[in-house]
């Protein structure tokens, strides 16, 4: 059997081009089968929250690269249109946490299934070795990425990342 000898930099290189690769493939399949009244990044948003219960406005901004003021709108479309609820803080009512009510829960819960399903219906053309390396090597990742210090939330939170 041949030791892999992969160097760190060949490893940070595959991991720069495959996982924006994979990520760019789940959201075309995410846009074609979400409703058609969300845009991608209310997708997106409604996603992260459905990921990071009780987020706060700034994560979002943060997960999507937005200004604080561009995610409000982009959220009070979600309130709008009955997908996503603002909550005071219990602690301080100034910090307002974000949560999916059920027309949300529904659409991301959809949304989860159909991408697991899409991944599931690729991933069964590996052989079952391949799908364990595959599967060890995403929980390496997630591992070593799990809790960044930098995409931490004020609230002392972790955000899940996408």
């Amino acid at each position: 059997m041949k030791q892999n000898t992969a160097t760190i930099r060949q490893c940070a290189s595959e991991v720069l081009e495959t996982v924006p690769l994979v990520m760019r493939v789940l959201r075309s399949h995410a846009q074609s089968e979400s409703s058609p009244e969300l845009s991608m990044a209310q997708f997106r948003a409604l996603a992260f929250v459905g990921r990071n219960e009780g987020a706060m406005l700034a994560d979002v901004a943060a997960f999507l690269g937005l200004t604080p003021p561009a995610a409000s709108k982009l959220v009070d479309g979600l309130v709008a249109a009955g997908l996503v609820a603002r909550e005071a803080g219990i602690t301080d009512r100034r910090r307002v946490a974000l949560k999916l009510n059920a027309g949300g829960r529904r659409i991301y819960q959809r949304a989860v299934e159909s991408a697991e399903q899409y991944l599931a219906e690729h991933l069964a053309a590996l052989n079952s070795i391949a799908r364990g390396e595959v599967l060890r090597a995403m929980q390496a990742l997630r591992s070593i990425f799990d809790d960044p210090p930098e995409v931490r939330s004020a609230a002392g939170k972790k955000p899940t990342h996408e």
